[in-house]
């Protein structure tokens, strides 16, 4: 879970197991307490500054499993080598991630899983890390125990049982690194009827024993136990079989209490992006303040069909796990096939922030999940009742990225204001066609009828502000024959260019028109968020 939110791991030696300890926080006046398997939050360590590396030294000796410091657009391989040599891990955090929050983010992390792995709590529905040390016992091999999106939900703490580096990134960043097997091996996983044997490669170096997990027919998730020596036999297959019925009871128990509550958030944030309507109690439910500035950005990428479910599943995660730990109080949905985030605080200064962030998401969605993603950034607006209209603008934004109306996978509202406030225009002349420049309707249907192109002519004339050579050029006409067409329009149409008001009417009805055919979806409703 928390590699998604920008802290990877740079280090591939051995290192201490972690301990369920609360993070220490890096203190340049005093000695480091000796913490063995815990974790160091580097504070003010510059990856540049030799102080640096002698801290990582004096954390390993400390007993340290992990120090985590700023990457600060520094090369860190040298202090990578030095971690790998004292036997500590060294992660990198990106440099937007506050420390406060990356604390809270680790804290409540380390807080589930000493609750599960207590010692003093009775192995009952839920607890999956007991679960998953009662398999490793059973079954002989350190044990994960994951979802469907492949992030791991519990893994074993036996002492003395290989793993390899698959398993130790995996149990850092709490979600399994990609490899390009990974899609084949799952695959069998959860076509076979029972425990499968998975041949190592890559970083996965050692063999595993997976077996799907099952409601019934339904998929809950996997189970995945190393075989380091290639000794897991029949009767470990069988163990692991049985082991699968009971941790289904424990998924779905863990997976209906945890999709309640997400269930109840997401339709209340649902309202709130939606309608004003409530929206003050609304956001007082969702723990919002009444002023902003708020914002929304929406994100929505390129399935393949028949993968939908799980890939957006996935790209939600994504999404979710970045932007709130980008910024508490940042909360995520998905309507649709479009996931919304709602940024609180979204002052001036922070909008660079929020786009580096959505620029970083469409390179994370590409490199782990393989998905095209496009993403808009809305209006930002001061209270929460016109929340729905930067929804509105994201979503408006979208339409435009889809349709290739601007190059690149990324916009906000503010680069397309313009643009968006013709479509207002369209939907205004849409639901109430007494606006719509008769003449501008003659036009376009003599066009279709005729097979002219008096409307691109005419539009074409008014954009260059009736530059008669930039036209025909524009228009790769001979200026006489543009001449001509002008005169037939005043003809059959009684256009004449010499009346101002009726040119802008004239002008405005036909580039609606267009927009109008290259947005279908423009509606009467899109003039309840005006």
């Amino acid at each position: 879970m928390l590699k998604s939110t920008g802290l990877t791991i740079r280090t591939h030696g051995t290192f201490p197991e972690l301990a369920l300890l609360s993070p220490s926080l890096y203190d340049p006046i005093a000695p480091l307490e000796t913490l063995p398997g815990g974790i160091l939050l580097g504070i003010g360590l510059h990856p540049a500054d030799p102080r640096t590396a002698t801290v990582v030294k004096e954390a390993a000796e400390a007993g340290f499993a992990a120090i985590i410091i700023k990457m600060m657009s520094q090369d860190i391989e040298q202090l990578a080598v030095i971690a790998d040599q004292s036997g500590i891990a060294l992660l990198v955090v990106e440099d937007e991630v506050s420390w406060r929050q990356l604390d809270a983010l680790l804290e409540s992390a380390v807080g589930t899983v000493a609750e599960a792995n207590s010692s003093l709590v009775p192995l009952g529905v839920g607890d999956l890390f007991a679960l998953a040390n009662a398999i490793a016992a059973m079954v002989g091999g350190a044990t994960t125990i994951e979802n469907l999106q492949e992030q791991i939900l519990a893994y074993s703490t036996l002492p003395d049982q290989p793993i390899d580096e698959d398993r130790r990134s995996g149990i850092l960043g709490r979600q399994v690194p990609y490899q390009p097997e990974n899609a084949g091996q799952y695959a069998s996983v959860f076509r076979a009827e029972g425990a499968v044997h998975i041949d190592g490669v890559g970083d996965a170096a050692m063999d595993r024993l997976a077996i799907a997990v099952r409601a019934g027919k339904q998929p809950l998730g996997s189970i995945w136990v190393v075989d380091a020596d290639g000794t897991l036999d029949a009767e470990a297959k069988r163990a692991l079989e049985s082991a699968a019925d009971i941790a289904a009871l424990h998924m779905l128990r863990a997976r209906s209490s945890y999709d309640l509550a997400r269930q109840q958030r997401s339709e209340l944030l649902r309202r709130l992006l939606e309608s004003d309507d409530d929206s003050q109690l609304v956001a007082e439910q969702l723990a919002l303040g009444r002023t902003g500035p708020f914002v929304v950005v929406a994100f929505e990428a390129e399935v393949v069909p028949g993968s939908e479910e799980i890939a957006l599943a996935r790209l939600l995660d994504l999404v979710s796990t970045h932007c709130e730990s980008h910024r508490q109080g940042t909360q995520c949905v998905m309507i649709g096939t479009t996931i919304y985030a709602l940024f609180t605080e979204a002052r001036a200064g922070s909008l660079p922030l929020i786009e580096g962030l959505a620029r970083r998401l469409i390179d994370r969605a590409a490199a782990s999940l393989h998905l095209n993603l496009r993403v808009s950034l809305g209006t930002p607006v001061a209270v929460v009742n016109e929340i729905s209209r930067s929804k509105y603008d994201a979503d408006r934004v979208l339409l435009m990225l889809a349709a290739g109306e601007r190059g690149g996978t990324y916009a906000s509202a503010a680069e397309m204001r313009s643009r968006l406030t013709l479509l207002e225009v369209a939907a205004l002349f849409r639901s109430r066609p007494r606006l719509m420049s008769p003449a501008a309707e003659a036009m376009v249907e003599h066009d279709s009828r005729a097979d002219t192109e008096y409307a691109k002519t005419l539009r074409t004339y008014l954009d260059f502000s009736c530059d008669s050579a930039k036209t025909a050029q524009a228009l790769s006409l001979h200026q006489n024959t543009l001449r001509y067409r002008l005169r037939r329009m005043k003809e059959i149409f009684g256009i004449d260019p010499g009346r101002p008001d009726d040119m802008v009417v004239l002008w405005l009805s036909l580039y609606v028109q267009d927009l109008l055919l290259a947005h279908p979806s423009v509606r009467r409703d899109s003039l309840d968020h005006g």
